[in-house]
């Protein structure tokens, strides 16, 4: 979707669809709900809150990927809060609901694929990236991030999924 603001990042290497990235820090406007298999929920409290659902009471740009990733058992559903934006002036959320995360600057190992978000697709990408990692003796950092670009009334194959893991090093 290339009408939106995205995650700036640096590629570090490249080999087929498995990239290094290099990632300065991220601001999200996140939620936390309960797991669901296709790792989708969670979206409604942060568009609201994008939408003017905030202590200015003003729309912030959409943004892309959606970011998703478990923390201490929950599911954490974010917005990257666009560029024009610092910790210290993104507007406070109104609801309980909705809080700002900061991520540090950290380098991801990253695969890229289309379709649906289902645990098969998801299972076999990710075993890709794993199995990548393994062989190139990367440690990950954390849980798994997910990024998704599109909406879900985008046809699957126009999709642009990816998997991220926060790795120690770039070799």
């Amino acid at each position: 979707m290339g009408f939106f603001e995205s995650i700036p990042y640096d590629v570090v290497k490249k080999e087929g669809k498995i990239e290094i990235r290099r990632y300065g820090t991220i601001l999200l406007a996140a939620t936390k709900s309960e797991p669901t298999p296709s790792q989708n929920s969670g979206f409604s409290p942060v568009f609201q809150y994008i939408s003017g659902k905030n202590e200015a009471g003003k729309k912030i740009s959409m943004t892309t990927p959606v970011v998703s990733y478990e923390e201490d058992q929950k599911l954490i559903t974010g917005f990257y809060v666009p560029s024009g934006y610092s910790k210290d002036t993104v507007p406070e959320p109104k609801s309980d609901d909705v809080f700002i995360r900061e991520l540090p600057p950290s380098l991801y190992a990253v695969i890229r694929f289309s379709g649906r978000w289902t645990p098969k697709n998801f299972k076999t990408h990710e075993r890709r990236l794993l199995d990548y990692l393994s062989k190139h003796d990367y440690v990950t950092q954390s849980t798994r991030f997910i990024f998704r670009y599109q909406p879900p009334f985008i046809p699957a194959f126009l999709r642009r999924n990816e998997i991220a893991y926060p790795i120690a090093s770039d070799k």
